[in-house]
């Protein structure tokens, strides 16, 4: 399923959540989703096997930190930021080090030569 039908799917399924909220607490249902995004934007992720690590995911998927957020909870994963010039050669490096590089779905990259 590509992202777009994920957030699609996803922003449905919050508009209805929120249309089961009585009108009065609309606006603090609002501000708890919004609350739960600047929290996990601020907040560093815990390491994989941290006891943290669900309550963490659970308040970055109620404060929509999905897909292509930023701060999207990726357990066990880190990203290191580098120019796209560089890419290819930061891949190398990393690959000399004998640390795997990973692809989208956390499994190791096959190297292409």
């Amino acid at each position: 399923m590509n992202t777009t039908a994920k957030l699609g799917g996803l922003g449905a399924v919050m508009a209805l959540l929120l249309t089961e909220v009585p009108e009065q607490y609309t606006l603090y249902a609002a501000i708890f989703i919004f609350a739960c995004s600047a929290a996990a934007a601020i907040i560093p992720p815990p390491h994989a096997g941290s006891r943290w690590a669900v309550a963490y995911q659970l308040m970055t998927t109620i404060g929509l930190n999905i897909g292509w957020a930023e701060n999207h909870f990726k357990p066990g994963q880190s990203g290191v930021r580098v120019p796209l010039a560089e890419k290819p050669a930061a891949k190398q490096a990393v690959t000399a080090a004998g640390i795997p590089v990973l692809d989208r779905k956390g499994r190791p990259e096959i190297p292409q030569e």
